[in-house]
């Protein structure tokens, strides 16, 4: 046990429909830090459906982290046939983000531990997490890198309206 964990209740466990509305206001307040906000604006029903339908499928992974009895982190995960060898399954991480009075607790690093344990029950042999190209993308490389991962492509977007 770290010395955050023993200043800290920390827990990590699945989403229930009781958690939507904290859940909700997490995922509003991560689309409103990242760069995903100035393309798009976030729709609280359509993620709240989505969230939902991924609650029923054992394939997707809707987790939360809890300091101290409070939710302050939230992640979410799919594990499918990599298209390229159907027998090689993968679990990609769709988001992981811990309210900024947090970072440092533990918490997150604890929910990040989870996320790959789901996605290794779930027979994923590789696993693909996303760093944001934001002020933080630098320290999460690290955190990546620590935890094994290797960098393996960049992402860039563009509007094509």
């Amino acid at each position: 046990m770290n010395m955050s964990d023993a200043q800290n209740l920390i827990t990590v466990r699945k989403a229930t429909e009781a958690d939507l509305p904290v859940y909700l206001q997490l995922s509003a307040d991560f689309h409103a830090a990242s760069p995903m906000n100035g393309v798009c604006k976030f729709e609280p029903e359509g993620f709240e459906g989505f969230v939902r339908g991924a609650m029923q499928n054992p394939d997707m992974c809707i987790l939360l982290s809890e300091l101290n009895g409070e939710i302050v982190g939230i992640a979410g995960g799919f594990a499918y046939p990599l298209y390229f060898a159907m027998s090689h399954k993968v679990a990609q991480e769709l988001w992981w983000w811990l309210t900024p009075a947090a970072r440092g607790s533990g918490a997150g690093n604890k929910m990040f531990k989870h996320l790959q344990l789901w996605a290794k029950e779930r027979g994923a042999k590789t696993m693909f997490m996303i760093a944001l190209e934001d002020e933080r993308a630098e320290k999460m490389e690290k955190v990546y890198c620590r935890a094994g991962f290797r960098p393996m492509e960049r992402t860039y977007m563009k509007g094509i309206e």
